[in-house]
């Protein structure tokens, strides 16, 4: 059994728990079927999820996880106020079972702690490796290792991830001011809550200021796996032969859904609806390739279009909207009320049984439109921005 940790954004812990439950039952064992494995333990901490399982196991989270930021092999954690014990235990971890020589990325954090020196951390531990590939450092960096020293307990973690997770490998361009899939699909299972697959496939689901589409294709993924980007276990001498196939993702038994009935896209911008759909049809095209006779396409309508123009409501019923307006000057409404108005226009126009819009915290939306209610309020740090996504229902 090996110790793993997922990092998460802070807030988005228990929907990584809640996804990783859900994606357990499925995920495939060495015989390439359906493994049996129970459940692990799960420790929850702020910032992500800490837990011992088989490797095997642990790396197919890369593939499904979507509020998750990275999952890290921990190597050992153990207390030091000492830079000779430091390198000592650094040297006698197993490296060569998982890395092809010494050259490395590093990712080194310390804070209370008397070793708190982070680049002598780092040449440290750059000595020791040295050592023990006697000197073979490799054209390029093979891994990332994360040192993390805090309160003297030293933690050091072997990178299964590569690229942040928020990059699905299925978003070809994109829009002003883009906004992290990780935090999108995090809204989006906000607004479903405790809705089953049923009723979720029986809602219309619209973003009316889509930018490159990020909600909508998302949406169109939440519960899919994506097999077609690189992670990095895979350059490990250690990765299961598995995942080094093609075709390995032909093996799995998920239920193929759609997650809702169709997708509507509007922006005022010309641009926007063209690099929404190449986005949205890369996505498809992925689905496609390992759903194979399963895959059923999404219905979806993008569209240039002033959602805020009343000549144009004519959206089917079962509305769910779900809006990243722009901030600032950029809102169409700034002028006259802001975001205040634009919640309220939005309900006015379209009547969405359920509306969730993102916007900074400073401009909270209060009180709720005429016929709405607050239905929830979640803090959300979106590009650096204090941000609280708030979803509205009607009375």
């Amino acid at each position: 059994m090996n110790r793993f940790f997922v990092s998460t954004p802070i807030g988005f812990e228990n929907t990584a728990l809640m996804e990783m439950k859900e994606v357990w039952p499925y995920l495939l064992g060495k015989d390439s079927k359906t493994h049996s494995l129970s459940f692990p333990e799960v420790t929850v901490h702020m910032g992500g999820l800490e837990f011992e399982t088989e490797l095997f196991q642990a790396l197919q989270l890369n593939f499904f996880l979507k509020t998750a930021n990275r999952v890290l092999l921990r190597m050992t954690s153990f207390r030091t106020k000492d830079l000779p014990k430091f390198y000592q235990k650094f040297k006698s971890l197993p490296w060569k079972e998982y890395l092809h020589h010494g050259n490395v990325d590093w990712q080194v954090a310390a804070q209370k702690s008397r070793l708190n020196n982070e680049k002598r951390l780092q040449e440290s531990a750059e000595k020791a490796l040295s050592e023990v590939f006697a000197g073979n450092m490799g054209a390029t960096p093979c891994a990332s290792i994360y040192i993390r020293m805090e309160d003297d307990l030293c933690t050091i973690s072997l990178d299964a991830t590569g690229e942040h997770l928020h990059k699905r490998g299925w978003s070809v361009l994109k829009g002003e001011a883009p906004m992290r899939e990780t935090i999108a699909a995090e809204l989006l299972r906000e607004m479903i809550g405790e809705a089953t697959p049923a009723e979720v496939s029986s809602v219309n689901l619209c973003d009316p200021m889509m930018g490159s589409g990020t909600f909508l294709t998302e949406a169109r993924a939440l519960w899919a796996g994506q097999f077609q980007r690189d992670y990095a276990f895979k350059n490990w001498k250690k990765c299961p032969k598995l995942f080094l196939s093609p075709s390995f993702a032909f093996n799995y038994e998920f239920p193929v859904r759609a997650p809702f009935k169709t997708l509507i896209g509007m922006d005022i911008n010309p641009e926007m609806p063209d690099i929404a759909t190449k986005n949205f049809q890369e996505v498809e095209a992925q689905l496609k390739a390992y759903q194979r006779s399963e895959f059923q396409s999404q219905d979806f309508k993008f569209q240039v279009q002033d959602a805020l123009n009343p000549k144009v409501t004519d959206l089917p019923e079962s509305l769910w909207m779900v809006v990243n307006p722009p901030y600032g000057e950029r809102l169409p409404v700034s002028g006259k009320g802001g975001l205040k108005t634009l919640a309220a226009e939005l309900c006015r126009l379209y009547k969405p049984l359920k509306l969730g819009i993102l916007y900074p915290e400073k401009d909270k939306v209060q009180p709720a439109p005429n016929g709405y209610k607050i239905e929830k309020e979640l803090k959300i740090n979106n590009g650096g921005i204090r941000c609280l996504f708030t979803i509205l229902t009607p009375l």
